[in-house]
């Protein structure tokens, strides 16, 4: 069957995974799949790499793919394209070009940006008449984007909207990053399996799952409060951030929201009441429609717009 335009490949890297897939703004993520990051070094994201190239190659040919699309999690400079700073769940992976990650030999362009710039950019499109729209991902951080008319905003530096790196404890707990106090600490998956880890009754929570996480909380009165702040401190967090930026929505994804850690409802109620009244009711708060897919419909909708020109 003759496809109606273009592919275009997509990826989405996690801490713990690479999400991947091909498609196009008219037909869609047509094939997703995801690979497990098995050892947090750059030897082994390549060969993670190097399998889906070999994969599309003999799925459908690299022939069929008019170009790349990538999400990554960390700030990307814009003057050098390189990653910069901290990257708390990949600490290898910085002071570098994603371009790195792509096979020699393979000459197919490649885009890229921030992994939540790129879930947002993957949800943007479908909500209709939205046009200023904030993603936020829960998840082993707390990825942040916003997607202002069609496009991903990074600040002067491409450093913006690093949500989960705004302090909410002052020298509160330490965040991956090295920094004291930050939202991520309180609010992300791992920042709160890293606080069940200091209580002497779970020095393994480290290499929990959320299920564990979960179950565990179910008897335990001291995880409950951790999960509940971690909520308090999210919704807290997005009444900041609305009254900066004034969008019409926010969408909560990644494996967190997944999950069921936090209740969305909730973190409704909190944000809007911590509203200034003439920003109450404007701002919506809903559930990412893609879930895990955002990412990569995202990076295939990058490729797509700035490769198609």
């Amino acid at each position: 069957m003759k496809n109606l335009s273009p592919l275009f490949l997509g990826f989405d890297i996690g801490g713990s995974s690479v999400k991947w897939g091909y498609g196009n703004c008219q037909q869609g993520i047509l094939r997703f799949e995801s690979l497990s990051i098995t050892s947090k070094d750059l030897d082994c994201l390549k060969s993670v790499f190097l399998s889906i190239f070999t994969e599309v190659d003999n799925s459908i040919g690299l022939d069929k793919i008019a170009g790349l699309g990538l999400g990554t999690p960390g700030t990307i400079e814009r003057s050098s394209g390189m990653i910069r700073g901290t990257n708390p769940n990949l600490s290898f992976w910085t002071d570098i070009s994603p371009s790195v990650l792509i096979p020699a030999g393979v000459s197919i362009p490649l885009v890229y940006d921030n992994d939540a710039n790129l879930m947002c950019l993957g949800e943007s499109t479908l909500w209709e008449g939205i046009t200023h729209m904030v993603g936020i991902t829960v998840g082993s951080g707390i990825g942040c984007g916003y997607v202002h008319e069609g496009r991903p905003f990074g600040g002067a530096h491409g450093f913006a909207m690093e949500l989960g790196h705004v302090t909410v404890v002052p020298d509160g707990v330490i965040c991956n990053c090295g920094r004291g106090g930050c939202l991520e600490a309180y609010s992300s998956v791992d920042g709160i399996k890293r606080r069940a880890a200091t209580l002497d009754d779970y020095p393994e929570a480290g290499s929990w799952d959320l299920r564990d996480l979960l179950k565990h909380a179910r008897s335990d009165q001291r995880l409950c409060e951790f999960i509940h702040e971690g909520e308090t401190m999210l919704a807290r967090a997005l009444s900041d951030l609305t009254v900066l930026i004034d969008p019409q929505l926010i969408v909560l994804g990644g494996g967190g929201m997944d999950g069921k850690l936090y209740d969305i409802q909730c973190i409704n109620a909190m944000m809007q009441d911590a509203l200034p009244v003439v920003n109450r009711g404007r701002t919506r708060l809903e559930l990412a429609k893609a879930g895990n897919r955002a990412g990569v419909l995202g990076a295939i909708s990058l490729a797509e717009s700035e490769l198609s020109r």
